[in-house]
């Protein structure tokens, strides 16, 4: 009983140091004064009119929404052909170097990889930092790891080669088979790595500040400006960018949900 109370007592105060901060942020983005007291005073939506009509934050959430998306659709077909020929072949060097793929953007820090993209493409004559194609080919290698595991994954429960074999049994072309076959059948791993990717891109701050510039920059680096700015400014450009991060969470555990009743029912049909 005690040890129950104990671990409910850690959960509840885990939750709340989570939660208070944005809760205090999102009542904030609606004061009109904050300074020196627990809550705003006042109640005002002028900190989301002046975010909207500022050219400066349109522009880097359009950014934002550019390169998490190509990410997403770059990352999609990179990682399905990737798992594709790692099950397949299953070769064990193949799959100790698909595991040391998936490990490397976690191991190595952000800041080191934006580091290295700078030195290797920063050349006399020719340079890509601070453009956003350096950003988007930054934010596929970061992201990859969050799209190839739930595609195993799915590979894996599927069981491909058995489809593989009898599709081809049945005549059908490689074409057919990827686009009938193939793809169908990883949509819940496709669209519970696409969310988790669009959302670490659209809120990645260490490699969008060192390679990005004036023109490219996403909304987090602006967003890091909003606190030069107003408090209830801050909090709302903030809020905005919690409020989509939200959203994308709970896509990824509703899918995850839909993941495992099929998990459930190929167990039980097994």
């Amino acid at each position: 009983m005690i040890k129950k109370s104990l671990f409910l007592t850690v959960g509840i105060m885990y939750l709340f140091f989570i939660i208070a901060p944005i809760i205090l942020m999102m009542i904030g983005s609606f004061g009109e004064k904050w300074f020196g007291t627990l809550l705003p005073t006042g109640f005002t939506f002028e900190w989301y009119a002046k975010l909207f009509s500022r050219l400066m934050y349109v522009r880097a959430m359009k950014m934002s929404l550019q390169v998490a998306s190509l990410t997403v659709l770059i990352n999609a077909f990179l990682a399905i052909s990737s798992v594709y020929a790692v099950y397949v072949l299953n070769k064990d060097w193949l799959t100790r170097a698909f595991d040391f793929i998936i490990l490397l953007p976690i191991a190595v820090p952000p800041v080191v990889m934006g580091l290295g993209l700078v030195q290797a493409f920063n050349w006399p004559g020719f340079s890509l930092v601070g453009t956003w194609q350096l950003l988007l080919g930054a934010h596929v290698i970061f992201t990859m790891p969050f799209m190839l595991k739930p595609l195993m994954a799915n590979m894996e429960l599927i069981g491909w080669n058995t489809l593989e074999d009898a599709a081809l049994s049945l005549g059908a072309s490689p074409l057919f088979l990827a686009r009938k076959v193939l793809v169908p059948n990883l949509l819940p791993g496709l669209i519970s790595g696409s969310i988790m990717t669009f959302a670490m891109s659209l809120g990645e701050f260490q490699l969008a500040v060192m390679v990005t510039g004036s023109t490219s920059q996403t909304y987090p680096v602006v967003l890091y400006q909003a606190f030069y700015v107003s408090t209830g400014f801050a909090c709302a450009a903030t809020t905005l960018l919690v409020l989509m991060s939200i959203v994308s969470l709970f896509g990824v555990i509703g899918m995850s949900f839909i993941f495992r009743t099929r998990i459930d029912k190929v167990s039980l049909s097994a």
